[in-house]
């Protein structure tokens, strides 16, 4: 089947339906939960604190996290599947 869409439009994902992306600005008007994700993984923008191998998660894991909040500000988390860890750079 030929795409019809024009170019660089391949397809819409009901996923991104709260999205906009304009030129290499990303916006998202997600309040909770993933600001991006598909069944694999998200990112996620959070408020709430987060502690290494202690806040527990229900994100998939290999979704990312980073948080506003003083306990944990500054970090970049991975999810294992049950609680937020602390990224590492192999």
């Amino acid at each position: 089947m030929p795409n019809t869409k024009a170019v660089g439009v391949a397809f819409s994902d009901p996923e991104l339906s709260g999205a906009s992306i304009t030129n290499s600005t990303f916006t998202s008007s997600a309040t909770t939960g993933a600001v991006i994700a598909n069944a694999t993984a998200g990112l996620y923008f959070l408020t709430s604190a987060i502690t290494a191998n202690t806040t527990t998660t229900t994100a998939p894991a290999g979704s990312i996290a980073t948080t506003t909040n003083a306990t944990g500000t500054g970090k970049l988390f991975v999810s294992d599947g049950t609680k937020w860890q602390f990224a590492v750079v192999a």
